[in-house]
């Protein structure tokens, strides 16, 4: 890295939220510099670390966990933690793994095979609610849908 890009970097603040211990040790031992933060914590608690506001919001995979009342969890993230003309990443995932493979597809209760109206219902809930917050929404993606979202 050039020193304008460290300079750039050291000024960005970072936080990482996992439940998993072992992969928060891993990301820890990845970017041990100051401006990295990383908490082993149950994210449907995230008021009792006082992160304040951000800038971007990446979740990948993250919001679909079983523990997470998904729609109010997503609008108290966009309500409590975006800066005014924040950005949003978030996978969804369309895949999972199964003896090593990707077997590509989502996979709902009760069926055989990838039945995908759990994932579009949260996807399309994430966009409608976005674009009523005056963002621009695109959807993209294969393995994962991903949206990305951006202030108007």
């Amino acid at each position: 890295r050039n020193n304008l890009d460290s300079d750039i970097y050291e000024k960005i603040r970072l936080v990482g939220v996992d439940h998993s211990k072992t992969a928060i040790a891993y990301a820890k031992a990845s970017f041990p510099e100051e401006n990295v933060t990383f908490y082993a914590h149950d994210i449907n608690d995230l008021e009792s670390l006082n992160l304040g506001k951000f800038d971007l919001l990446v979740s990948i995979g993250t919001l679909q966990s079983p523990s997470i009342n998904f729609k109010p969890f997503f609008m108290s993230l966009v309500q409590n933690y975006l800066e005014k003309d924040a950005a949003i990443i978030l996978g969804f995932p369309n895949s999972r793994w199964i003896g090593g493979e990707m077997i590509y597809g989502a996979k709902a209760p009760n069926y055989a095979m990838s039945e995908m109206s759990l994932l579009f219902n949260d996807v399309i809930f994430c966009k409608k609610y976005l674009q009523q917050h005056k963002y621009r929404v695109t959807l993209t993606g294969k393995q994962y849908i991903f949206l990305t979202a951006t202030k108007i």
